[in-house]
């Protein structure tokens, strides 16, 4: 007998078990004009867009019909195809053996296509008991630093997977076969995680150094089967844009605050805080931002190097106080240093240095700046990236 097609979907902060849901899937694939399905392999084509994900063990190679026209074949196991692009409105999908006919599918029902809109189908449970699983992609842009990634559980045998951090915490709720976690944006990195068996606490895969690459949104889809040893996750990257930090910004320069030369860490957004007002009104807001940089504490006092304060790229970039890098350190090995506007030399809010305690190469930068202070003539003007 036929499995149905069922979804999982993602819309705002909702999420659908792929078991919950019917028939009908809203998102992603769609027809052209000549009636075929097309692949776009560069990413610049128009309307929803599909990648098709094999994640039946025991299937072979599979194809993919939409309205009876053939859409993608010879899918094998664990391969995702590239994305396949169609308008909008109803359409016959149909997963059938490859070679086979739509007569024979082990999945089919009809799709309901909406929006220009990325999503997985995934392609889950075992030959005999087939289901299909849309997962829209959460494509927004990401701050810079970060990158965004969900589990997907889609193994038929496997119970509730509880992903973890290898050796730490959970990654989300126990997920039952069909269900997604939740989108999570996490510092940019490589990260060990874990899939335990929420019953036993029984390590069933392990997933050693993954890249969470920064701008990207990552989905890991759990597949195959625990009982026949191929139970498999498939790590799936997607490049979303980075949205630049709006405002004025802090950074590290080699050379002092009367010769500025190079950029050697970015420090981000100074800004205010953003929680309620407390005790007396009429205080000055004071901007500030905490931040690692990568630099030795060693080398940004061995030479010179001047912690600088520049209005948002879209103002002009100029800048607004600066503080060569120097003084005497206090008891705990910190360094404090004052900023003052360039020109008159008033002090618009001062710079703490320290090195980072887990990591020599790094020294923990936090800036404080009374927010009203105005920019004044520079004697250099830094030249400010954006990405």
């Amino acid at each position: 007998m036929r499995a149905r097609i069922r979804v999982a979907g993602n819309n705002g902060n909702r999420l659908f078990a792929l078991a919950a849901v019917l028939v009908l899937i809203v998102a992603a694939i769609a027809i052209p004009g000549d009636g075929r399905a097309s692949q776009d392999v560069e990413g610049n084509a128009q309307g929803a867009r599909v990648r098709v994900v094999h994640g039946i063990a025991d299937a072979g190679p599979l194809d993919i019909y939409v309205d009876g026209s053939l859409a993608l074949f010879g899918i094998l196991f664990g391969d995702t195809s590239g994305e396949v692009v169609l308008p909008g409105g109803e359409h016959a999908l149909a997963v059938v053996p490859s070679g086979g006919t739509p007569e024979t599918a082990i999945a089919a029902g009809t799709v309901a296509l909406g929006g220009d809109s990325l999503a997985y189908a995934a392609i889950l449970g075992t030959l005999d008991s087939a289901s299909v699983g849309l997962f829209e992609v959460d494509d927004r842009p990401l701050d810079q630093g970060r990158a965004r990634f969900r589990i997907i559980s889609g193994v038929p045998d496997a119970g509730e997977i509880t992903p973890t951090f290898a050796g730490g915490d959970a990654l989300s709720e126990p997920l039952a076969f069909g269900d997604a976690s939740q989108y999570a944006a996490i510092d940019a990195g490589t990260y060990d995680l874990d899939f335990l068996d929420a019953a036993s606490g029984v390590s069933l895969l392990s997933l050693p150094e993954t890249p969470f690459v920064e701008g990207t949104t990552t989905d890991v889809i759990l597949v195959g089967q625990v009982s026949d040893g191929t139970m498999i996750a498939l790590v799936q990257p997607i490049q979303v844009e980075l949205a630049r930090a709006v405002g004025r910004s802090a950074q590290i320069f080699t050379g002092g605050c009367a010769r500025l030369e190079a950029v050697a860490a970015d420090l981000g957004v100074v800004q205010t805080g953003q929680g309620a007002a407390v005790g007396s009104a009429g205080t000055d807001p004071v901007a500030q931002v905490f931040s690692a940089a990568g630099i030795p504490f060693d080398t940004l006092v061995a030479s010179p190097h001047a912690v600088v304060v520049s209005e948002d790229i879209d103002a002009g970039g100029d800048v607004v106080a600066c503080g060569d890098i120097g003084g005497n350190l206090t008891d705990t090995g910190a360094l404090v240093i004052a900023l003052e506007t360039q020109g008159t030399g008033a002090t618009a809010g001062l710079a703490v240095l320290a090195p980072a305690l887990e990591d020599p190469g790094s020294t923990g930068v936090s800036v404080f700046l009374i927010a009203g202070v105005p920019t004044a003539g520079a004697a250099a003007t830094p030249v400010i990236s954006s990405e």
